[in-house]
């Protein structure tokens, strides 16, 4: 679901003008104060408002990128096909480092953030793929054992 949505959002960021999208994120901005959320989401969202149109490309191109790669990687680990393991580490791997040279430029802490939940994910998926070429695939039934009892 996750790259559909990526996909999904990534193909809107790219048909939609900027001014539909900054009026957009005005609108939620106004939603949120009007709520009483914290200001600091309302300056987020119009700080994306504010955005520009180099900055929306980028991120409807990242998006939609991003977002093929994700899918074709699911559908080889849901299928367990060997070959995504080593695949879906490297592209994790690619986009951690990227998202790191990112924040280099933009200090936005929003990367980082998403660097350490990409690490996370990339341990969980390393952990899986040692289990199955080890042999122990998570969905197998436990080996029997008997049990004394004297």
């Amino acid at each position: 679901m996750h790259a559909v949505i990526e996909l999904i959002t990534g193909t809107a960021i790219l048909v939609l003008s900027p001014v539909t999208v900054s009026n957009f994120f005005v609108a939620l901005a106004h939603r949120e104060q009007a709520i009483g959320s914290h200001q600091f989401i309302a300056d987020f969202l119009l700080h994306l408002a504010r955005a520009d149109l180099q900055g929306q490309h980028f991120a409807g191109i990242y998006l939609v990128a991003v977002g093929f790669i994700n899918l074709g990687l699911a559908i080889g680990l849901l299928t367990r096909k060997l070959w995504s393991f080593p695949a879906a580490l490297a592209a994790l791997a690619l986009l951690m480092a990227y998202q790191l040279y990112r924040y280099t430029h933009t200090h936005a802490i929003a990367l980082i953030a998403l660097a350490i939940f990409d690490a996370g994910v990339w341990l969980l998926i390393w952990h899986e793929y040692r289990m199955l070429r080890s042999g122990t695939a998570w969905n197998q039934p436990p080996a029997k054992t008997s049990v004394v009892i004297n």
